[in-house]
């Protein structure tokens, strides 16, 4: 297998985990604030907050998002025995991402098509990150102990290729993001290159951060 240069998307990923971990690691060491998303209010009619949820109830499909804490995501592999966790792998010193649970209800007749590389996370001050590529995680944990478990942990959960959702089935799997500012107050889950048939729909899937101890 050829290795893997330090250049484009694998040289964003690498800056980011040096940022995040100097900011996020380091106010967890001092007992700071952690960031938590719960979800807000929805400026788009087809959205709509349920508990931990937000759904997206669009003509042919339902699309619903949750955002995950560590413990629910550790959670969300203890459920799958026949997969590793693979974030409790990662390299000494990165942080984990930021997940969501994105799940893709067709209740249609026409096909729907979703390219998870076009997602990206906005704070309140515009920063936009988008969802880590498979080329990032496996830059990630490529070299650590039980690296092909983790990666095919990665290929049967986490969103990286092109999603096609056949007329009245349903899918689901893990948006993952760098961690938004620590002093971020709302961020959006920009859920974009969305097509049922030929028609795009908007997505924008709205929450608040909250600080806890």
């Amino acid at each position: 297998m050829k290795p893997l240069c330090l250049s484009g998307p694998l040289a964003r990923f690498f800056l980011l985990l040096i940022v995040v971990s100097l900011t996020a690691c380091a106010s967890v060491l001092k007992g700071e604030r952690t960031l938590i998303l719960r979800p807000g209010p929805q400026r788009l009619p087809a959205l709509r907050a349920q508990g931990e949820l937000i759904i997206a109830t669009l003509g042919g499909a339902t699309v619903t998002v949750e955002p995950l804490t560590d413990k629910e995501l550790d959670a969300y592999y203890a459920r799958r025995p026949t997969l590793v966790n693979p974030f409790t792998l990662r390299p000494k010193g990165t942080t984990r991402p930021l997940a969501f649970i994105l799940r893709i209800q067709n209740v249609g007749r026409d096909r729907i098509n979703f390219d998870p590389g076009q997602a990206v996370l906005v704070d309140q001050q515009n920063r936009r990150s988008a969802a880590f590529s498979y080329d990032e995680l496996y830059g990630l944990l490529a070299e650590v102990r039980n690296s092909v478990k983790a990666l095919q942990a990665v290929e049967e959960t986490v969103l990286t290729k092109l999603l096609v959702v056949p007329p009245q089935l349903d899918r689901e799997g893990l948006l993952l993001f760098p961690p938004p500012d620590p002093e971020a107050k709302a961020v959006i889950l920009e859920v974009g290159s969305f097509y049922i048939g030929s028609a795009e729909q908007l997505l924008l899937f709205e929450f608040e951060a909250k600080h806890a101890p």
